[in-house]
C-alpha cells in the first residue's frame, strides 16, 4: 500500500461584506418621491396664494383632505392589478 498525502488546509472562509444600512431600488425611491411631492403639494397651494388662482388656499385644504383618501384607493388599485398579474 502506497501511503496517502494528507489533504492541504483550507484557508479560513471570509465572511460577505456588510450591506449597505438603507438601500433603495428605484420603484423605492419613485414611489417615496410621488409621497413627498403629493404632501407637500397642499402646502405650496395654502401658503403661496396669488392673484393668478385665487381660490389656492381651498385647493390646498381639499388636497389635503381627499388627498390621503385617493392615495389610498390608487395603490390599492395597483396592488390588486399587480397581484392578479402575478398569477
Amino acid at each position: 500500500m502506497k501511503p496517502t498525502k494528507p489533504a492541504a488546509p483550507q484557508p479560513p472562509a471570509t465572511p460577505p461584506p456588510p450591506r449597505p444600512r438603507f438601500q433603495f431600488s428605484l420603484l423605492g425611491l419613485m414611489v417615496l418621491m410621488f409621497v413627498a411631492s403629493a404632501a407637500a403639494a397642499p402646502g405650496y397651494y395654502m401658503l403661496r396664494p396669488g392673484n393668478n388662482l385665487p381660490n389656492a388656499r381651498l385647493t390646498g385644504m381639499l388636497m389635503m383632505l381627499a388627498g390621503p383618501l385617493l392615495m389610498m384607493t390608487v395603490i390599492s388599485i395597483f396592488l390588486s392589478i399587480f397581484r392578479r398579474s402575478g398569477d
